[in-house]
């Protein structure tokens, strides 16, 4: 019987929407309760870290580095602009991968882009018949569960972003990250049933059942246009 020794990693830049909090609370005292139901046979020590600094990446450096110091097993990141319900980590041990991560909106006002990407290189969505978990080449940190041997088998910078030299930008720290982990010898798993329990929140809310498939959201536009003309 092993033990699950987990803990929760916020990277933040210091402030937090209530939505976030009370997931949070919720969350922890679930699993101080009742621990994990889909790994009854695991007794569970969870812990909660923070990292605070408007440097993503290095924070997200600076949590894994502590977990490992620490002897833990498990890294579950929750992104301080996500709401979740308390059952999305019953959900995502339920897997028994050590890569697990979850699906939602990219923000923006279309609603037509989640932030997955397939091994074929196309976004993935989740809708209501999505269901269960599927290989993929990368998604968000958003709600993600990591064993932590991932980590330790897999060489540092763990998060580092890539320069675009055609585009003269920086990528994200996730799709190096995940591409690094698969070098590794690692699978990403997203998990549809885990991101129909989360919200991804900005001024507004992006829950994936809001989703407007992008041919749609053009024939909208090109309506509203149409109407902005004939007023």
């Amino acid at each position: 019987m092993s033990e699950i020794r987990l803990v929760i990693a916020v990277p933040s830049a210091g402030s937090v929407r209530m939505d976030f909090a009370a997931s949070l609370v919720g969350l922890i005292a679930k699993i101080s309760s009742t621990a994990i139901a889909t790994r009854p046979e695991s007794p569970v020590q969870v812990t909660f870290d923070v990292a605070m600094s408007s440097v993503i990446h290095g924070n997200r450096e600076t949590l894994v580095t502590r977990a490992i110091e620490a002897g833990k097993t498990h890294l579950l990141f929750l992104d301080d602009d996500m709401a979740f319900s308390p059952d999305v980590v019953d959900v995502l041990f339920s897997r028994r991968h050590p890569v697990v991560c979850t699906n939602y909106l990219i923000k923006t006002e279309a609603r037509d882009s989640f932030v997955a990407v397939g091994l074929d290189g196309q976004r993935v969505v989740t809708s209501a018949a999505s269901t269960g978990i599927l290989p993929i080449a990368y998604s968000g940190f958003g709600v993600s569960l990591f064993e932590l041997d991932v980590f330790k088998r897999t060489p540092q910078p763990w998060f580092l972003p890539d320069w675009v030299a055609e585009k003269r930008i920086y990528t994200t720290e996730d799709n190096p990250f995940y591409a690094r982990v698969r070098a590794a010898g690692f699978a990403v798993q997203l998990d549809h049933d885990a991101s129909k329990l989360i919200t991804h929140l900005g001024m507004g809310e992006w829950k994936w059942s809001e989703y407007q498939a992008p041919e749609k959201t053009a024939q909208v536009l090109e309506l509203s246009i149409q109407g902005a003309k004939r007023g």
